[in-house]
């Protein structure tokens, strides 16, 4: 693994456990310094590579779904 690697995969960890907390892309955005749309793509990045669906989401709300719960 490089440190570019590893690097982006704390990145994708930090992102993910903020939104397990948040429940909320935007302000999770927020609190790391990034935009709402980097949020989302590292989350689906992450759901890909783990095959399972980390977050339900729908307009209005977010939840972690099972697989997400034992992942975090």
């Amino acid at each position: 693994m490089t440190a570019a690697s590893s690097t982006a995969q704390r990145h994708e960890i930090e992102v993910f456990l903020t939104l397990a907390e948040e429940l909320h892309f935007g302000r999770t955005g927020e609190r790391l310094g990034i935009s709402q749309g980097r949020v989302s793509q590292t989350v689906q990045r992450l759901e890909r590579r783990f095959g399972l669906l980390l977050f339900q989401r729908t307009s209005r709300r977010v939840a972690i779904t099972p697989a997400g719960a034992r992942f975090r």
